[in-house]
């Protein structure tokens, strides 16, 4: 409740490399309920604090970036609020009708979802790339008001991870952001939602008649969806029996697949956030030391942050500090 002291501030600024500025930001910093982030049982409380710092740390960037752009979408994450639901022909509301929903209010078609996060960003939301330094945290969404839908997703969990995910935390944005109920039932409907809007019931239907490892991989190639959430996809649509779901994930076991499945489909990386550091070096011309400075963090530390993709051509997005500026 007392102002620091400037040797407290020195010392903060030494022990964690930030400006002092970096202290005394307006604004304040959100938590995160606990339905909100994909995690896995055994996180612990201390990696979980510095998950949200974290993830503080970054809207406060993207707030700061958004204020020198015009950020607008034609199109937005919808709320559903389950008691006013009324779906197509009268339909009441179901998670797979709510996912259904969606998928026709951006209207993508029953096959597969090419690149979920260029779907999401290309919808009125941002998917923030973060290491989170803890592998057992998978994502966090966060819905504040004036800013967009905010994913923060760990990028290195494996790419068919990553779009479940990220399909799991939309579900919470379209289905929980209006209506609590008990935590369980809204992971469950998150996994429910995730399931039925990658892989949804008349497009996938009819390749699950006959259901075994094989044909699982033929499938995760297509839709680009782990073999395991394919397996609780069917299961869901009642085309495996308990004794079948049981077998296909022993057979999982034995083959190593529960840790590192086969087939992965390519990595889909955000582009909002680094379209946005792009516009400020190329448009606004700041090398990447004004843009650190005017994030209140040093040049590394910006490098560790906002790395470029590995697959990224060069020249691409991410070259900061070019030294030309953009003369009109």
């Amino acid at each position: 409740m007392l102002p620091p002291t400037h040797q407290l501030v020195s010392d903060l600024c030494a022990a964690l490399e930030y400006q002092p500025e970096f202290f005394f930001q307006t604004g304040r910093p959100y938590g995160m309920p606990p339905f909100h982030y994909r995690r896995r049982k055994k996180l612990g409380v201390k990696p979980l604090t510095k998950m949200i710092a974290e993830m503080n740390i970054r809207r406060i960037h993207l707030q700061a970036l958004l204020k020198s752009t015009e950020y607008k979408s034609n199109h937005y994450i919808p709320e559903i609020d389950r008691d006013e639901y009324q779906g197509g022909y009268g339909a009441r509301f179901t998670v797979e009708n709510a996912a259904r929903h969606l998928r026709e209010h951006w209207m993508v078609p029953d096959g597969p979802i090419e690149n979920l996060v260029d779907l999401i960003e290309g919808n009125g939301g941002i998917v923030i790339p973060c290491s989170f330094n803890n592998d057992l945290i998978d994502a966090v969404s966060q819905r504040i008001d004036g800013m967009p839908v905010l994913f923060f997703v760990n990028m290195n969990a494996p790419a068919d991870r990553i779009r479940l995910t990220l399909a799991h935390e939309l579900g919470h944005m379209v289905l929980h952001t209006t209506t609590l109920i008990d935590d369980a039932e809204m992971e469950s409907e998150a996994d429910q939602f995730a399931g039925a809007f990658l892989l949804p019931a008349s497009g996938i239907r009819k390749n699950l008649q006959k259901f075994d490892l094989r044909q699982a991989a033929l499938l995760k190639r297509h839709w680009k969806v782990s073999m395991a959430a394919i397996a609780m996809r069917a299961d869901r649509l009642g085309f495996l029996t308990p004794y079948q779901k049981k077998s296909f994930f022993i057979q999982m076991g034995k083959l190593g697949y529960r840790k590192a499945e086969p087939h992965e489909p390519e990595k889909e990386w955000p582009k909002k956030i680094l379209e946005l550091i792009r516009f400020h070096v190329s448009e606004l011309g700041y090398s990447k030391e004004e843009l650190s400075t005017s994030l209140f963090i040093s040049p590394d530390e910006f490098d560790l942050m906002y790395p470029s993709p590995p697959d990224a051509p060069p020249g691409k997005l991410t070259e900061y500090g070019h030294g030309l500026r953009v003369i009109k």
